[in-house]
């Protein structure tokens, strides 16, 4: 019984954290709402007994790369673009079409893996770990790797300093 109401209240920390992350007008309130999603994800993982998994997600993902995520953000300056109500909920419904598509060829896309994740502790050891995400998981490791690249080339666009008459603006 208690392990379900903390399954929901892991559930409601990463939904909720994902609409902050899509709602919120200030790009750090938008981090911090992604901060409280991973440690959703993280507490999601412990119920599954991946604590490997969920140590790596709190240290690298909320440790590391949200203070990345937010240096970045207070040295680029947040140019408060004036979304619009529509344009945010036209984002919401855009995520939630992608979700429930997601969702419908989950299944199908592992039915293909063989699925041998071994019983006894094979997911105690790292070893083991990656054994499993490169063998049966390889291709959610190659769409991870297309969206890192996406997001990075969209960073150097927003970082890169817009041309003035021609002329590369100074940065301040």
């Amino acid at each position: 019984m208690t392990e379900t109401v903390v399954y929901y209240i892991f559930c409601a920390m990463c939904l909720g954290g994902a609409l902050g992350v899509l709602l919120m007008p200030n790009c750090v309130n938008a981090a911090m709402s992604m901060l409280v999603s991973m440690l959703g994800i993280a507490g999601l993982m412990l119920l599954m007994e991946a604590y490997f998994l969920a140590f790596i997600m709190i240290t690298i993902y909320a440790g590391a790369v949200l203070v990345l995520f937010v240096f970045t953000m207070m040295l680029v300056g947040d140019a408060g673009d004036g979304e619009s109500a529509w344009r945010k909920a036209g984002l919401v419904a855009m995520w939630l079409a992608l979700g429930m598509l997601v969702a419908y060829f989950a299944p199908r896309v592992s039915a293909f893996s063989d699925g041998a994740v071994r019983a006894e502790g094979a997911l105690s050891l790292a070893k083991n770990y990656g054994e499993v995400m490169f063998k049966d998981f390889m291709l959610c490791f190659q769409i991870i790797g297309a969206l890192l690249l996406a997001a990075m080339i969209g960073v150097i666009v927003v970082a890169k300093p817009k041309k003035m008459g021609g002329r590369p603006r100074e940065m301040v």
